[in-house]
């Protein structure tokens, strides 16, 4: 997955979505709310809480939603700590 972005840092609404395509080995952290996050092919979804990451580890779509007001940090594995922490 190539991430082009000005920042890896996303603000999310309550119920808005974030689509990975081909992300296996990305680093999402949740660094304020919580988010669900759900990978093609995979039967278990996973809740990344405030301060929590979650690396993807399957290639295909990657679905980020946000449970609550959010902001996200998208980046290459292994997870970085959390510097707000």
């Amino acid at each position: 997955m190539q991430l082009e972005l000005a920042s890896p840092l996303f603000a999310l609404e309550p119920g808005q979505v974030v689509s990975l395509d081909d992300a296996r080995g990305t680093c999402i952290r949740a660094r304020y709310g919580a988010v669900w996050v759900t990978e093609e092919g995979s039967a278990k979804d996973h809740i990344v809480s405030p301060g929590k990451s979650h690396v993807v580890s399957r290639a295909g779509r990657t679905v980020v939603q946000a449970l609550e007001p959010a902001w996200i940090a998208l980046g290459d594995s292994p997870c970085q700590p959390n510097p707000l922490n």
